[in-house]
């Protein structure tokens, strides 16, 4: 039951609520912890680079050469996010999940209706997230859920320009 609240309180340990925290604190290392939460003692296997996209886990950073549509705004480059993965990112303010769908590119809320879990920390299988904290299904494609037909979550239109993934909020 602690690590549950911990976990929903503090976020998983390579989430991004952890590592922003270890930026704001100043830490470049976080300590890392057992299943029980206790910390291990051990020395982390990568420690938190410095710069936003790698502390994002971003294999390259945005494109700064591409002008985005009309209320559009550049989050990532198209290459630094793999087919398959989703990635909380924030923007405007505003957290969002960004995933690729087979090179098909999908933004919706990061926050799932049913207990508030970060949808950008979830699995992805096919188009379908699974929030991480209870299992709740979306689909990235319409934000529909597959748990509970009576919830959804806000999707954000998406468009590639160039080698940039520009979002519209």
């Amino acid at each position: 039951m602690y690590t549950f609240l911990k976990t929903l309180l503090l976020g998983r340990p390579e989430g991004l609520r952890s590592r922003l925290r270890a930026r704001i604190h100043g830490s470049c290392k976080a300590s890392p912890q057992t299943a029980s939460g206790a910390p291990s003692g051990k020395a982390p296997a990568s420690p938190v680079v410095e710069g936003a996209e790698k502390s994002l886990a971003l294999k390259k950073e945005p494109p700064r050469d591409v002008t985005p549509p009309d209320g559009y705004e550049v989050v990532l480059h198209k290459d630094a996010l793999e087919a398959g993965r989703i990635i909380e990112i924030i923007i405007g303010g505003t957290a969002i999940a960004v995933a690729n769908v087979d090179g098909s590119f999908h933004a919706i809320s990061n926050t799932c209706p049913h207990a508030e879990g970060p949808l950008g920390e979830g699995t992805l299988d096919g188009s379908v997230v699974a929030c991480p904290y209870h299992g709740w299904q979306f689909d990235v494609r319409d934000g529909s859920c597959k748990t509970n037909p009576y919830a959804k979550v806000t999707t954000y239109p998406v468009q590639v320009v160039g080698n940039a993934v520009c979002v519209k909020l």
